[in-house]
């Protein structure tokens, strides 16, 4: 046997090295970027993160298939020319919405200064009565700086449910950064909770349902993106005339605590963020939780609807959200 042949240990060593050198990129990646846009003005980070993820559409363009399909619902009316050039642009905007994440740490103290909030009212009203409220909202504009910087006016009341990233350095990052402009996050481990027969992940998600309900009671404020239904358990609601599984939780969370139902979306509009509060939507707490949820839901989906349709090139949920049948359909 020649020497330069490898056991099938060493073979596994440096099988298990590569993985671990690629499963930080991701991290070593954010980190650099973020070292960029400590020191660039916002502008030029925006435009060089646009830059990017061009280049990504046009190396990569299957990342973006799941995206594409959604569009696809949201503008059925486009080319397929005309469809390429929205999720493009999207793809752009979703690139300064990392930017913004990037901000967080280093320029949380301005965020106020970037917000401009229409109906505050319908905020202020539902935050003042000290029950909780519980923020509807979605994978949308600029929701990292615009919920950050609605809680430099309401420092330590605002959290927010996050899927938790890998590696876990970079999710810590990001947690961090958020920590850093007073946002607490409750992480959604993905890929614990699919497997339902670990204990541990069931006891993590309970003790974040007993964090998020005291939260809501000590009158504090929970943000939930609804668009998405990353843990597989949610309720069929039509939406842009096809069928999609929205989670209802964050609805039943709400009836329990007796907390406030506002509906919130974040638009970016250039450098500035336009923050959009929708009327609070009323429940009875003595009728069926899930017949309510239900009730909420569909009274919430029309709203969105209509701000995606406006400014599709805003709506970021890289998965595919309707089945196949759905989009064999709209074709």
């Amino acid at each position: 046997m020649s020497s330069t042949m490898l056991t099938d240990d060493q073979d596994h060593a440096m099988q298990a090295g590569k993985s671990g050198k690629q499963s930080r990129l991701p991290y070593v990646g954010f980190r650099a970027a973020e070292s960029l846009v400590r020191v660039l003005p916002r502008r030029t980070s925006y435009f060089l993160a646009a830059r990017l993820a061009d280049a990504m559409s046009i190396a990569r363009p299957h990342a973006l298939d799941g995206l594409r399909a959604n569009l696809m619902h949201v503008a059925p009316q486009l080319s397929k020319r005309e469809l390429r050039r929205l999720t493009r642009r999207n793809a752009e905007h979703l690139a300064r919405s990392w930017v913004d994440v990037m901000e967080l740490r280093y320029r949380w103290k301005d965020l106020w200064g970037r917000l401009d909030i229409e109906n505050v009212e319908n905020f202020t009203n539902a935050v003042d009565r000290r029950k909780g409220v519980v923020v509807l909202s979605m994978h949308f504009g600029a929701w990292e700086e615009g919920l950050a910087a609605w809680n430099t006016q309401l420092p330590g009341r605002m959290a927010l449910l996050a899927e938790l990233l890998r590696p876990q350095a970079l999710h810590d990052r990001i947690v961090g950064a958020r920590e850093a402009a007073g946002v607490q996050v409750f992480p959604v481990d993905l890929a614990a909770l699919r497997n339902r027969e670990d204990p541990a992940a069931r006891h993590r998600a309970s003790m974040n349902l007993r964090g998020v309900m005291k939260l809501l009671r000590e009158g504090g404020i929970i943000a939930i993106a609804i668009d998405r239904d990353i843990v597989g358990n949610g309720e069929p609601f039509p939406f842009f005339g096809g069928t999609i599984s929205v989670p209802v939780g964050a609805v039943e969370i709400a009836m329990r605590t007796g907390a406030a139902i506002v509906p919130t979306v974040l638009v970016r509009n250039g450098l500035r963020i336009i923050g959009r509060p929708f009327p609070e939507i009323p429940y009875d707490r003595d009728k069926p939780v899930i017949e309510e949820a239900r009730r909420v839901i569909s009274t919430v989906l029309p709203m969105f609807e209509e701000v995606i349709r406006s400014n599709p090139e805003q709506w970021h949920v890289m998965d595919p959200l309707w089945n196949d049948m759905d989009r064999e359909q709209q074709q």
